[in-house]
């Protein structure tokens, strides 16, 4: 939300920033047309890094200790299904000469089956927790903006940038550390989840 109003505020300065050239030139170009006086006063100003603030949450922190403990889940899960298709593949190689061309074939066929459906599998379920870790960091950055907008709120704020589109500012300005500590504080107790589909 935040970054949808900088970016909006953005746009606004550079159309501004644009009708202002135009209408200069069209004033120096014909000189009966008065230009209208517009002031913009903005007074205060905050910065925000919005990059560090999703790095360094703890909530991002939790989420990515859940992620690992999944990943170690689905990993331990398909070690074990691996040594079991191994053991498949070597009772099959001992079958050749046993079973018929045809009878070896199908069982061929079916153990081929079977892989590909667990490679389908583990495709699946490693999409499924990138979809849910981008869903929790999403989450976790609305929740940032609100806490920006709130400071912005309370504070008067005219206007706050993200860091990167800043180019100089005084230190003193930024407000990162101030909006990792709110946001710290308002998902310490959050039940955080990682949902596989």
């Amino acid at each position: 939300m935040l970054n949808i109003q900088i970016r909006l505020i953005n746009a606004l300065f550079c159309f501004f920033m644009l009708f202002l050239i135009s209408s200069h030139q069209v004033h120096s170009q014909d000189k009966s047309y008065e230009l209208p006086q517009v002031s913009f006063n903005v007074e205060r100003v905050a910065v925000v890094n919005m990059d560090r603030v999703l790095k360094d949450a703890k909530a991002t922190e939790r989420v990515r200790e859940l992620l690992d403990d999944k990943r170690e889940e689905f990993q331990n899960d398909f070690a074990t299904r691996e040594a079991s298709l191994l053991q498949i593949e070597k009772d099959l190689q001992s079958k050749r000469t046993i079973l018929s061309e045809e009878a070896y074939r199908a069982e061929v066929n079916q153990f081929q089956n079977e892989v590909a459906s667990i490679q389908q599998e583990i495709q699946f379920k490693r999409q499924a927790l990138d979809k849910a870790f981008q869903e929790a960091q999403d989450e976790i950055k609305s929740l940032a903006a609100e806490i920006v907008a709130e400071i912005a709120g309370q504070q008067k704020l005219d206007a706050v940038l993200n860091k990167s589109s800043a180019l100089v500012f005084r230190q003193d300005l930024d407000i990162t550390e101030y909006v990792i500590s709110k946001l710290n504080e308002r998902t310490k107790n959050a039940r955080l989840e990682i949902q596989e589909e």
